[in-house]
């Protein structure tokens, strides 16, 4: 079982600033950049003298540059935790860039992104504070400051990889199901999603999972008409 890493940066926008779904501006053999833009909603709480004692809510735009590394080489395993209780929370453990080459591309994709920040485009959404110099504000970690130094951008993928829910593998066809997606050795039964491919396609595999689903659902159904017509007479065979 694998799963994609993700390294993101979430920078805080000087202005309003509209929210917008997520946006693919890059795709390379290594890494995938997606950006994504959201308000949130931030409740200060009032001081013991504050002439405001009940403030309200503070809208905050929020746009979030991600770096997600495609193919992963890293895998890792779910296991029961019970072998009982079959609700019991699942052991479940990707060893994120456990491979070497995962890690180096997130450094290329995490350099990536350090370069969109350097452009004049980006210049806008930079804080000016009260010395007078203009810098981004970031809602959690920062980019690393050493671009140079391979493993500080290596540490940085470390300690802020999460997922990108891009889950794949464990039940992978020609190991536990066939090429109908049936599960060997289990009669009416299939397994049809991203655990039985070996990688995660394009940015997002949602199209290809409905893609997936819809394919096999109308095979499963021309097969259940034609196993029909094989026990009913020709003269009835029109209703199907």
């Amino acid at each position: 079982m694998a799963d994609n890493p993700r390294n993101n940066i979430n920078l805080v926008i000087p202005f309003p600033f509209a929210s917008s779904p997520a946006q693919v501006v890059g795709i390379t053999s290594d890494y995938i950049i997606e950006t994504v833009s959201y308000s949130l909603s931030f409740f200060p709480i009032p001081l013991p003298f504050s002439l405001f004692p009940t403030p309200a809510s503070t809208e905050v735009s929020i746009a979030t540059i991600a770096e997600k590394t495609t193919g992963p080489l890293s895998h890792g395993s779910l296991r029961l935790s019970s072998p009982n209780e079959a609700k019991a929370t699942p052991l479940v453990r990707f060893n994120y860039f456990s491979d070497p080459a995962d890690l180096s591309r997130c450094v290329k994709g995490v350099r990536k992104m350090g370069d969109m920040m350097n452009t004049n485009s980006m210049d806008r959404f930079k804080y000016t504070g009260f010395n007078g110099e203009r810098g981004f504000m970031f809602l959690g970690p920062a980019l690393p400051s050493n671009w140079s130094d391979d493993s500080s951008v290596e540490d940085y993928c470390r300690s802020t990889v999460t997922t990108f829910w891009h889950y794949h593998g464990g039940c992978l066809v020609g190991k536990v199901v066939d090429g109908d997606f049936r599960v060997m050795g289990i009669n009416s039964l299939r397994v049809v999603d991203g655990s039985t491919f070996t990688i995660s396609p394009g940015t997002n595999p949602q199209a290809t999972l409905m893609m997936l689903g819809r394919y096999i659902g109308l095979k499963m159904l021309r097969e259940r008409r034609e196993n029909l017509r094989r026990f009913l007479p020709v003269q009835d065979s029109y209703v199907l």
